[in-house]
This record gives structure tokens, sequence and C-alpha cells, in this order.
């Protein structure tokens, strides 16, 4: 025969068969073991299950709940927000209630939230269904009713838009997954800026932003793009930019050519400098003229000095011109693309003078 005995199990008394000697004789007792043995495992499972259940809801605590509102509330009185709104979550935490919930929706308007503050007010009708006392609960939905139809015209939407949708593809707005169905609807946002990202597998992830104002509806337009598209998509680099690191190849000869022009006019200065110190040396001013020392040939020194000096000038402008256009060159080609025709200095030298022309365009 069988007794039972109760014995607690957490918070649960469970009825555990107690077996007697007398119930294992050969062939007597074996239905009722095996009867014995699957209460007791159904028993343990209704125990085991209760109490994992328990364990999973959270944890109330309606006094601490309202010392945390009463305090929030004294402190956004004062104008503290800071302090006093996450008082006002932490109470929402220990003991959800509609009146929280509107003054975190009132924490989230005053900080711009506006879109925030919309959500947690349509949160609050929701926890309203168990306020007690009708007049109260009355008077909360009304509160909160009102919260909603002020902030809907103040409330940014934005639409996203993603062309070229492709299997697997993933759509976020601020890091958030959104599902395809949002797609193309107006959703609400809070004011201030935003980021949207789509992607796919073999396709080109593209990325925007946007900045929305109160009150603002806009459209934000993504392409997905296959990988191997978007890559031919791309113009290939030109020669003179893969040579030069993306400076192209005139600029770099107009460069070389202003200082080799530089270097030339310095040359010609010196010879200059060294034929007017011949002259000053073997010439000297007299009443009625200028004396040389007998032999001395000052008409070639004072013909190399003229030349050495319109030499010297027009070398040196012309290095001037040619490094200037390289400086706008290589300055260029940081920026927007350069385009493909070169400009080039070609230096020149005739009897009376040197120079350089620069041709190509720009």
């Amino acid at each position: 025969m069988a007794e039972t005995t109760t014995s607690p199990l957490g918070k649960c008394l469970v009825a555990a068969p107690i077996l007697r000697l007398a119930d294992t004789r050969r062939g007597a007792g074996l239905p009722q073991r095996a009867r014995a043995f699957a209460g007791l495992a159904s028993a343990v499972a209704v125990a085991l299950g209760g109490a994992a259940a328990h364990a999973q809801q959270p944890a109330r605590d309606p006094v601490a709940a309202e010392a945390l509102f009463k305090a929030a509330r004294a402190l956004v009185d004062k104008g503290d927000d800071a302090a006093g709104c996450p008082k006002f979550e932490a109470s929402l935490a220990l003991n959800p209630s509609a009146s929280t919930q509107i003054n975190i929706a009132r924490c989230r308007e005053r900080e711009g939230k506006l879109a925030t503050a919309w959500h947690d007010y349509h949160r609050a009708l929701v926890l309203n269904r168990e306020t007690a006392g009708e007049q109260r609960q009355k008077s909360l939905e009304e509160i909160a009713n009102k919260g909603i139809a002020a902030l809907d015209p103040r409330v940014p939407k934005l639409v996203i838009v993603v062309k070229g949708a492709a299997a697997g593809a993933e759509v976020q707005r601020d890091g958030t997954a959104l599902p395809v169905a949002a797609l193309g609807e107006p959703l609400p946002v809070d004011p201030g800026p935003h980021e949207i990202r789509a992607s796919a597998p073999g396709h080109e992830a593209e990325t925007r932003s946007i900045t929305l104002a109160e009150g603002e509806t806009a459209t934000v337009e993504l392409t997905l793009r296959p990988a191997a598209a978007a890559s031919a998509a791309k113009p290939p680099a030109k020669a003179d930019e893969a040579r030069g690191g993306g400076t192209p190849t005139w600029a770099w000869l107009s460069g070389a050519a202003g200082i080799a022009l530089a270097g030339a006019s310095v040359g010609f200065l010196i010879d200059d400098l060294s034929a007017i110190s011949a002259l000053r040396e073997s010439c000297r001013e007299v009443p009625g003229g200028t004396y040389c020392d007998p032999g001395y040939d000052f008409a070639a020194d004072n013909a190399r000095k003229n030349r050495d000096f319109g030499l010297f000038a027009g070398l040196g402008a012309a290095g001037l011109v040619a490094m200037g256009a390289a400086v706008y060159g290589i300055t260029r080609s940081g920026g927007e693309e350069a385009r493909a025709p070169a400009a080039v200095a070609l230096p020149w030298i005739a009897p009376s003078g040197a120079g350089a022309s620069i041709s190509g365009s720009f």
C-alpha cells in the first residue's frame, strides 16, 4: 500500500508517494511502483516549471516605486530634469503605471525627443487600462491624449525608400534594423541628425545622413547596386594620376622646367656680376669720360654684362611662371579631378634675350 506526505519545494507543496517494503514483493507491487515514480516525476516537473515562471516575472516593489516617484516629482518641480527624470524611469521599472509613464513622456518632450515622447504617451494609454478608479483613469487618459495631440504636428516623419532591394537586404536607421514592411512609410523620428544604411549580400552598401527639423517630413532614397556593377561604374584611373599619385604629369614637368630655368637664371646673374666687377676694376670715371687700362677689352665685358642681365631677367620670370603652373596643377589634383590636357613651359634663348612659352590648356 502507498501513503503520501507533503514537503515544500520552493513555494509549492508536492505530494510524494512513500513506498513500503511490503509493496516490493515479486510481481505484487510493480504497477504501484510505476505509478508512484510517474507521480513523483510529474510533481517535480510542475514544481520546477512554476519556480521558473516565477523567476521570469519582473520584480515589483510598489512601495519603493512610490518613493522614487515622489522624489522625482520634487526634483522636476525644481527644474532639475537631469536628476529627476531617471528616477521616474526607475519608478516605472519597479511598478509600471500610466502616471509615471506620462511624466517620462514630458521629460522626453522637454529634451526635444518628440517622437520618443509621442511613443511614451501612447504607452501610457495602454498602462492606463490597469489604473484603479474610473475617474482617475479618465483623467490620465485625457492628459495622455492631449500630449499626443500637441505632439502630432511637431513630430518629424522620415520615409525610407530602397531601390534594387535584394534577398537578405537589411536597412538600419541610427543603428537599429527596420523591418521591410516599414519601408516607404512615414515613421516618426526625433528632430536632429539621422543616419540610414542599406546593405545586402553581394551588393554595395549605401549610407545616407539627414537632419530633420520639427514638423518636417523627408524622404531618403538608397540604391543597392551589385558589387560587380558598382566596381564597373567607377571610371578607371588616368595613367598620369596613377604615376603621379593623383597629380597630373604635366604639373611635374612644368615644375621641373621651372626649377631648371631658375637655375640657369642664377648662373647668368653670377656671370653678370663678374662682368660688372671686371669693368669696375679696369675702368674708372675721369673728367671728360671713362678711362680703361691699356689692353683691356671693355666692350666685350660690357656686352656680356648687358646680355647676362637680359638672360637672368627672362629666364627667372619664365621659371616663376612654370613653377606657378606646377603648384596650381598639384593643388587642384587634391580636390576635383584635373582635366586631361597639359600645360608645359618651354624655355627659349636668343642672342638678345631669353624667356619661356607656356602651351596647353587649364
